[in-house]
C-alpha cells in the first residue's frame, strides 16, 4: 500500500509539471479562446458579420478588425498572440507572421517560414525575474528605510508642534515685556530730549550771542577806520576808496552809489553805521592789506619801479610805523567768522544731569531693543516651523527629511544643485555666476501616483524665452541621490531623483510559468 501511493504521489508530481494543452486556433490568447468554437460559425470580435469556422486562419481577410485572421498576414491590422511559456505573453502585429524574424520567444510566429529560431522563453524570464528579485530586494530595503523616514517625520512633526506652541506662550511674554519696555524707554526718552534740546539751545544762544559780539566789534573797528576825520561821522567822501562797495558794476564807487549806501544821509553815526550800513557792505568790504600780495618777478626779468629807490624806502618805514601803529588792531583784518565756521562749531559736552538722562534712557533703549530682537527672532522661528508644517512631504510625510538639505550632480560642463522643497540650481565649473532652474512649485505626478515627480518653476528667464523650470521623477533607490539631468526641450530640464521615499511595497515575483499549447 505505501508502494503504491509513493507511486501515485510521482505520477502526480510528473503531471503536475507537464504543461496543458489547450485547443484554439494559432495566434488567438486564451482570454479569447471562447469566441473561436470549433464547427461553429465565427462572428467577428467587432460584431461587423459572421463567417463559416473554416475560414479562419484561412490566410484571407474576411473580418474587417482582422480577428478572422489571428494567426496569418493576411489582415494588415491583425494581432498575434505569442504564448511564450517561462516569460510573458505579448502581441505582435499578424503582419511579422513568417515574415523570417522570430519576435516570439517561443518562435511560434514564424511556423511556417523556414526560419531557424530557437526558443529563448525561458531563459529570458530566468533574467526578467533576477532583475525583478533585484528591484524587489532594493524595494524592501528603500521601504525599511521609508519606514525610518515616515517614523521620523511623525516624531519631528509633534516635536514641532510642540515648539510652535511653547513659542506662541513665550511670544506672549515676551510681547508684554516689549510693551513694557518700550514704554520705560519713551518715558525716559522725554526727560532726556528736554535736557538735549535746553543744552542745545543754551549753546546756540551762547553761539549766536558770541557771534553777535564779534560782528558789532568788527563793525565797530571797521568804522573806526573808514572814519578819516575821526569825529565820530561817517560820510559817504569816506567811502569813496572802496571801490568793491560799488552797485552798478562800472568798476568804481560814486558819489551817488555812496549816498545811497548811507540811506541818503550826508553822515551816519556808528549806531546807524552797525544797523543799517554794515549789514549791506560787511560782504564786499575790504581792506588793503585783505588784498593778495603781488606775484613775485621771474628772474631775469626787468623790474621797473614807479617811484625811486629813496621813497621806497621812507614808504617802508611809513608802512612799518604803520604797522606798528596797527598792532592792537589786527582784528581790522580778521573778517567775520562765516555761517559755516559757525555751524561747524562743537557743541561742548553735557553737564552731569543731562549725561545722566542721557544713559539712563539709552539704557532703556538698549533693554527695549534687546527684547524687540529676541520678539522677531521667535517671529522668524515661527514662520519657518508653520511653513514646515504646512508643506505636503507625502502621504505619510516621508519626504520631509530632504527639506533643509541639497543634492548634487556634476557632469562635465556643469554643477547641479537640487533642494528640495526650495530650488534647483546649475552653475558652470569654469566661472560664470549660478543659474535658478526653478523654484519649488508642485507635486507633478499622476493622479495615483501623485509623488512621483515634482515640479519646480519660474525659475530664471531663458533669452528671448520663457522662465526656466524642472520636473523631477523620482525613483526608489536605497540612496538619497541625483542620477541624471538633461533638457529634453528649451528652458525644461528634466532630472532623475532616487530615494527610498519612493519606494512601494514589492510585489510578489512571478514564478515560471507552465507551458501553455
Amino acid at each position: 500500500m505505501r508502494q503504491v501511493v509513493l507511486v501515485l504521489g510521482l505520477l502526480l508530481a510528473v503531471l503536475g509539471c507537464r504543461a496543458v494543452e489547450v485547443k484554439r486556433p494559432r495566434g488567438v490568447s486564451l482570454s479569447n479562446r471562447s469566441f473561436y468554437e470549433e464547427n461553429k460559425p465565427f462572428t467577428c470580435l467587432d460584431g461587423s458579420r459572421t463567417i463559416p469556422y473554416d475560414r479562419v486562419n484561412d490566410d484571407y481577410c474576411d473580418c474587417a478588425d482582422g480577428t478572422d485572421e489571428p494567426g496569418t498576414a493576411a489582415c494588415s491590422n491583425g494581432k498575434f498572440h505569442c504564448t511564450n511559456p517561462g516569460y510573458k505573453p505579448m502581441y505582435i502585429p499578424s503582419s511579422r507572421v513568417n515574415d523570417g524574424i522570430c519576435d516570439c520567444c517561443d518562435t511560434t510566429d514564424e511556423y511556417n517560414s523556414g526560419a531557424h529560431c530557437q526558443n529563448t522563453c525561458r531563459e529570458m524570464g530566468r533574467k526578467e525575474r533576477e532583475e525583478l528579485e533585484k528591484k524587489a530586494e532594493m524595494a524592501r530595503e528603500g521601504m525599511l528605510l521609508k519606514q525610518k523616514f515616515i517614523e521620523e517625520a511623525r516624531k519631528g512633526r509633534e516635536e514641532k508642534q510642540v515648539r510652535l506652541q511653547e513659542l506662541a506662550e513665550k511670544r506672549q511674554s515676551v510681547q508684554t515685556q516689549v510693551d513694557a519696555l518700550r514704554a520705560e524707554k519713551e518715558a525716559a526718552e522725554q526727560p532726556e530730549k528736554e535736557a538735549k534740546d535746553a543744552h542745545k539751545k543754551a549753546w546756540e544762544e551762547r553761539r549766536e550771542a558770541e557771534t553777535a559780539a564779534m560782528e558789532k566789534k568788527r563793525s565797530q573797528e571797521v568804522f573806526t577806520q573808514l572814519d578819516q576825520d575821526g569825529d565820530g561821522k561817517l560820510s559817504a567822501s569816506e567811502l569813496l576808496d572802496h571801490s568793491e562797495l560799488d552797485s552798478d558794476g562800472d568798476g568804481s564807487l560814486s558819489d551817488k552809489e555812496a549816498q545811497e549806501l548811507l540811506g541818503g544821509s550826508s553822515t551816519v553815526d556808528v549806531s546807524s553805521f552797525q544797523e543799517s550800513v554794515w549789514p549791506q557792505i560787511k560782504e564786499k568790504f575790504k581792506l588793503e592789506s585783505d588784498t593778495p600780495p603781488a606775484p613775485p618777478i621771474e628772474e631775469g626779468t626787468e623790474s621797473h619801479p614807479e617811484t625811486p629807490p629813496e621813497e621806497d624806502e621812507e614808504d617802508d618805514v611809513e608802512e612799518g610805523d604803520e604797522e606798528d601803529d596797527d598792532d592792537d588792531s589786527d582784528d581790522y583784518h580778521r573778517p567775520p567768522p562765516s555761517k559755516s565756521q559757525v555751524e561747524d562749531q562743537e557743541m561742548p559736552p553735557y553737564d552731569e544731569t543731562t549725561q545722566a538722562l542721557i544713559d539712563a534712557a539709552e539704557a532703556a533703549r538698549n533693554q527695549y531693543e534687546e527684547a524687540e530682537k529676541s520678539l522677531r527672532e521667535i517671529d522668524d522661528t515661527m514662520r519657518s516651523l508653520e511653513k514646515e508644517i504646512s508643506l505636503d512631504f507625502g502621504a505619510h510625510g516621508e519626504f520631509s527629511y530632504m527639506y533643509g538639505q541639497c543634492y548634487e550632480l556634476s557632469t562635465s560642463e556643469y554643477i547641479y544643485r537640487l533642494c528640495p522643497f526650495n530650488r534647483v540650481t546649475q552653475k558652470p565649473k569654469v566661472g560664470g555666476s549660478e543659474t535658478n532652474l526653478g523654484t519649488w512649485g508642485f507635486w507633478s505626478g499622476p493622479e495615483n501616483d501623485k509623488f512621483s515627480s515634482m515640479k519646480y518653476e519660474q525659475g530664471t528667464a531663458c533669452w528671448q524665452g520663457p522662465n526656466r523650470s524642472t520636473q523631477v521623477k523620482l525613483y526608489c533607490g536605497k540612496e538619497t541621490v541625483v542620477t541624471s539631468t538633461s533638457e529634453p526641450s528649451r528652458c525644461e530640464y528634466l532630472m532623475e531623483f532616487f530615494t527610498p521615499a519612493a519606494c512601494q511595497q514589492p510585489l510578489d515575483i512571478p514564478q515560471e510559468e507552465h507551458d501553455e499549447l
